[in-house]
């Protein structure tokens, strides 16, 4: 999966921090410039994939902003601002903006509308066979069906997401990150616990198969099948 860098433009330093580090821990590479900075010249140098930009700032307000951004970067802009009004979401659109969302704001909301931008502004390529392998470990994708010495057992929706992405990588570890990007979908928010516990029924799924110990923990990186 390609790590996505996003600049997040914010004079307050708790919010600054705070969605700094939501993004970061979604795996995001995450740019907060400090708010007396040249906002478009930073995007120039640093090329993020994606803007949070608030409207409150110090010298020139967003909207200002969001119009000298558009002349360095065609990433997306999401304005993440306490304003409400129509008026200033509709200035914020024509100056170049994509989306808005008001403060404050819910995190799970702000995670759906960065990934839906991103969806919309970059193309994935992911591999799509039907058929995986791995070890003798076979699994039907379209089936949701894992298969072992010769025994099948039907996957969840879920277990066959997470096992796919697994199988893929080919013994890399994959990231919490990068495994909850997986199971996400536009109605299903994934979190580290809903991680855990997809992975724990996972595993219990492989057993039953006689693939005791199938997927590794790796310690502050994440899992993989090795």
């Amino acid at each position: 999966m390609e790590t996505f860098r996003i600049m997040v433009i914010e004079d307050e330093e708790n919010i600054r921090s705070l969605v700094a580090d939501l993004l970061a821990r979604w795996g995001w590479e995450v740019a907060a410039p400090a708010p007396t900075a040249d906002f478009a010249a930073e995007a120039a140098r640093l090329r993020p994939h994606l803007v949070v930009l608030d409207v409150g700032l110090p010298r020139l307000d967003g909207f200002e902003w969001c119009g000298r951004l558009r002349e360095a970067t065609r990433a997306p802009i999401l304005f993440l601002t306490a304003r409400s009004q129509p008026s200033d979401i509709a200035r914020g659109l024509a100056a170049g903006g994509d989306d808005w969302l008001v403060k404050p704001f819910d995190s799970e909301v702000l995670i759906a509308k960065i990934k839906a931008l991103l969806r919309r502004a970059y193309v994935w390529a992911p591999d799509t066979a039907a058929h995986l392998e791995r070890d003798g470990l076979l699994l039907d994708r379209e089936r949701s069906v894992a298969s072992l010495g010769g025994q099948s057992l039907q996957l969840t929706r879920n277990e066959t997401l997470l096992l796919a992405r697994l199988m893929e990588a080919d013994g890399r570890v994959m990231s919490r990150a990068e495994l909850m990007d997986a199971l996400w979908s536009e109605d299903v928010f994934v979190d580290d616990n809903t991680l855990t516990v997809n992975v724990s029924r996972l595993r219990d799924s492989l057993e039953k198969l006689g693939a005791r110990g199938a997927i590794e923990t790796v310690r502050g990186g994440g899992y993989r099948i090795p």
